[in-house]
């Protein structure tokens, strides 16, 4: 080859590095409804006749986190947020591998009205994700998680 050609060869794999492809990783989705069973404890109803229901109740939230179930002290990891058009918004969150080396990260999904709350761990090959809140609550899968195995380019 000569030095032009060498020159060339060079750029290309310059501009090749700087566009990385993220191939999507499956994610746990959150069940977007689940059939809650509360009940009072007939002890504690005193003279109150007890009338139990079964409410299906939405998901209201998707937290992603290095706790399997954070607390108030732990936390949740902090989301970048970015705000679409139409009131839909994106959860940005950054799942690399801690300092420690360990890749630990959990999603977690709260429903509205209920204190039942569905745990599991994310795939180890994963390193970010991204929860989307669609505003329109006639989309059966108004909150979506998408999770990939590269970091988000900077802008």
């Amino acid at each position: 080859m000569n030095g032009k050609t060498l020159a060339s060869v060079a750029l290309v794999l310059c501009f090749a590095s700087v566009f990385v492809v993220a191939a999507e990783v499956p994610a746990p989705q959150c069940p977007q409804k689940m059939t809650v069973q509360q009940y009072a404890l007939k002890h504690q109803a005193g003279d109150w006749k007890i009338v139990n229901s079964n409410a299906s109740q939405p998901l209201a939230a998707v937290a992603i986190s290095t706790e399997e179930y954070p607390t108030v002290q732990t936390g949740f990891d902090v989301p970048t947020i970015e705000n679409l058009p139409k009131g839909d918004r994106i959860a940005h969150y950054d799942t690399t591998p801690l300092p420690t080396g360990l890749h630990d990260y959990w999603v977690i999904c709260q429903y509205r009205d209920s204190a039942v709350v569905l745990v599991q761990r994310l795939p180890e090959n994963v390193r970010r994700c991204e929860v989307l809140y669609r505003n329109d609550v006639t989309i059966p899968e108004r909150v979506t998680i998408k999770c990939f195995d590269t970091l988000r380019a900077k802008n």
